[in-house]
């Protein structure tokens, strides 16, 4: 769906019928959405544009195509409104059929100032918020609003993608607000600008959190448990994701430091994935002082040796950031690997060691399988380039040409029937 066409689009039939009469609003039904407008045309695209958002949001939360009260939308293309009033209202209305969503928008001669698309997002995550829950039409909670904000920009920059510059410069100008105050903020206070900076901000955070290990499950669990959180951010946050539980200060390492792979997206070279193996390998290597004073290096792995020495835990969290770090430039196969490690590192700096030991290993023998596929697949291509294809890329032409030339060397013969041979070859 195009958006920007649909709201010129709307722009025109606002227009059109402010200055020929509405007639009373009709509906189209589709799946969760019933859509309420005078324009049959306009009904369809927006139903279209619902359904898409929906599956969107659906798809953040790794969740499938299900639902249990309806979402009702109303385009009122002639209604006056107030200049104090929002152009949009969604609310929890009682229905003779129970509660319902109902986004309630006026259009006028600008419909750009509705924003429809983030209050599609906002009726479809209260949904899923209470859809086991119990919903009353005066009391309930909001979704976070840094997740609403965040899916909006996650879907608008699909297609243009991240602008690195943007955030390079909140890094180099060290501009970037504590997460605490971010988590905490109040986009209906914020200016144009700033809130297309949080905007920005939180739709990074967004992706972040669904690239942990089981990210989009756990956020379906923020999601799920929101009500009871009374609008915690954080700690909801170090509730459902384990390696994000160390406080203000360890969160907002972490996304200082992720946040640097979006400043960093236009001008850093990707490692290889032996690179990035060998230097995962020093990352998970630790060099502690025994009880004796002596210097001993300890696999990650063998935490029931070392996690009781001291400075342990605090070795294990450097070591958790400097993955973090690594992940800029490792190799793209080999992320969910490190971020696996990540989490293992920040549950191990909290004592935390209950199934580490499987998790380890199972993140070693991934490690393994990604590298074993890599080389398989380059082998292949290797193979299928020099053997199959017809148009060459002339990498091998330096090893072809060595071929070629042993080749001759193994024609040239010494012995004179040999000789009488070749020479009788190159007449005839």
């Amino acid at each position: 769906m195009n958006w920007p066409a649909l709201l010129r689009a709307v722009g025109l039939l606002a227009l059109v019928a402010s200055s020929t009469g509405a007639s009373p609003p009709e509906r189209t039904d589709s799946g969760q959405f019933t859509i309420y407008c005078a324009d049959a045309a306009l009904r369809r695209q927006v139903a279209s544009f619902a359904a898409q958002t929906r599956g969107e949001v659906l798809a953040l939360l790794g969740e499938s195509d299900t639902w249990k009260r309806p979402i009702v939308v109303t385009l009122l293309l002639d209604s006056p409104i107030a200049r104090s009033r929002s152009p949009v209202m969604l609310s929890v209305v009682e229905s003779p059929v129970g509660l319902k969503y109902e986004i309630t928008a006026h259009l006028g001669t600008e419909p750009t100032d509705i924003n429809l698309q983030k209050h599609i997002i906002r009726a479809v995550l209260l949904e899923y918020m209470y859809r086991r829950g119990t919903l009353t039409e005066s009391t309930y909670a909001e979704p976070p609003w840094w997740l609403v904000e965040g899916a909006v920009e996650v879907m608008r920059r699909r297609e243009s993608g991240v602008e690195p510059s943007f955030f390079r410069t909140l890094i180099e100008t060290n501009k970037l607000p504590p997460i605490t105050s971010f988590l905490e903020q109040k986009p209906d206070e914020l200016g144009p600008t700033a809130l297309a900076v949080d905007r920005s901000l939180a739709m990074c955070l967004v992706q972040l959190l669904v690239e942990q290990p089981g990210g989009r499950d756990r956020l379906a669990s923020l999601v799920r448990a929101w009500p009871e959180s009374r609008g915690d951010s954080l700690a909801a946050l170090g509730r459902e994701y384990p390696a994000l539980a160390g406080g203000a200060p360890a969160l907002q390492k972490w996304w200082t430091l992720n946040l640097a792979r979006f400043a960093a997206g236009d001008r850093v070279l990707a490692l290889g994935s032996a690179e990035t193996t060998r230097r995962v390998a020093a990352v998970l290597e630790l060099e502690l002082t025994q009880k004796d004073g002596t210097q001993q290096r300890f696999p990650v792995a063998d935490f029931p040796l070392y996690l009781k020495l001291p400075g342990a835990r605090a070795a294990l969290a450097s070591r958790q950031i400097a993955l973090v770090d690594l992940s800029i430039r490792a190799n793209v196969l080999l992320r969910p690997v490190l971020v696996e490690y990540q989490e293992c590192l920040g549950l191990l700096a909290r004592g935390k060691t209950r199934g580490l030991a499987k998790r380890l290993e199972k993140a070693a023998a991934l490690h393994e399988l990604v590298i074993k596929r890599t080389s398989d697949i380059a082998d292949y291509l290797n193979w299928f380039e020099a053997t199959q294809m017809t148009t060459r890329s002339k990498a091998f032409d330096s090893y072809l040409r060595t071929a070629d030339e042993i080749a001759e060397q193994e024609k040239i013969h010494t012995d004179p029937i040999s000789r009488y041979l070749d020479a009788l070859e190159r007449e005839l």
